[in-house]
């Protein structure tokens, strides 16, 4: 019975000391948990002409121009009207990576695959901010060469 007794204590005793302390997160600040905060205003988009270089192998490249307003659904991708393949010859975009036609089987499509075709879900607009919580990252600058 004492076993049970202490079994169970030690099983509540995380949930009674998470109940208690009120813990201020991140980008919450000085907002309690209970309360809900304001969401954070949009951020100036740079106007960057050149694509910003890369921090790391494979990060998605950055979105140059502001993407606020575009919509994409089941039809209609507003990021493919300059960036697929028919397009970006005449847009001057730069082209949608062959890898984005590959399924989840390794079979190649004839149209953007469904698990790549929600851009903004990787790719994101280069903006004027700061980070909202402190980091310590560095990026690897061409990929470590100018660090040898």
């Amino acid at each position: 019975m004492k076993l049970r007794i202490a079994l169970c204590g030690a099983l509540l005793l995380p949930l009674a000391v998470f109940a208690v302390e009120e813990h201020q997160f991140g980008m919450r600040s000085d907002v309690p948990l209970e309360e809900t905060n304001k969401a954070p205003g949009l951020k100036k988009v740079l106007k960057e002409i050149d694509r910003q270089a890369l921090n790391y192998v494979n990060q998605p490249p950055l979105v140059p121009h502001k993407v606020q307003g575009y919509q994409i659904t089941q039809s209609t991708n507003r990021c493919l009207q300059c960036h697929d393949v028919d397009n970006y010859l005449t847009t001057g975009a730069p082209r949608v990576s062959p890898t984005h036609f590959t399924d989840r089987d390794g079979i190649v499509l004839p149209h953007v695959a469904p698990r790549r075709y929600l851009c903004l879900q990787c790719h994101v607009t280069q903006a004027d901010a700061k980070p909202p919580v402190a980091n310590t990252f560095e990026g690897l600058g061409q990929f470590g060469k100018d660090k040898e």
